[in-house]
C-alpha cells in the first residue's frame, strides 16, 4: 500500500525537515484518535526502520508503518487547511 502526498503536506513536511538538516527525512506515526479519526505525529528520522516503507515527497524522504495505514483505503497525507495540521484520509 503505497502512502499519497498533497502538494500541501510536501510543502509542511519540506518546511519542517528545514528546522534540522542533519535529519535525513521524517518518521509519520498514525495514531487512532477517540473520536475514531487518525492522528498523524512527525518526528525527524535518520532513515526507516525495520518494516517501514519510504516514499520520496518532494525533497523530503517520508518513512512510515504501512500497517498503519491498512485500515484507511487509499491512504492520502494531507493538510487540514484550518490549523496546517497533518492529516491521513482515504482516497478515491
Amino acid at each position: 500500500m503505497t502512502l499519497e502526498i498533497t502538494p500541501h503536506a510536501i510543502e509542511v513536511l519540506e518546511r519542517s525537515l528545514a528546522l534540522a538538516p542533519h535529519a535525513a527525512g521524517v518518521r509519520l506515526r498514525i495514531a487512532t484518535s477517540l473520536g475514531g479519526g487518525s492522528m498523524v505525529q512527525i518526528e525527524l528520522a535518520d532513515g526507516p526502520s525495520d518494516g517501514e516503507e519510504a516514499v520520496q515527497a518532494g525533497s523530503t524522504h517520508v518513512y512510515y508503518d504501512p500497517a498503519s495505514l491498512a485500515s484507511i483505503p487509499n491512504p492520502v497525507l494531507t493538510v487540514e487547511t484550518e490549523h496546517e495540521r497533518l492529516a491521513v484520509r482515504g482516497g478515491e
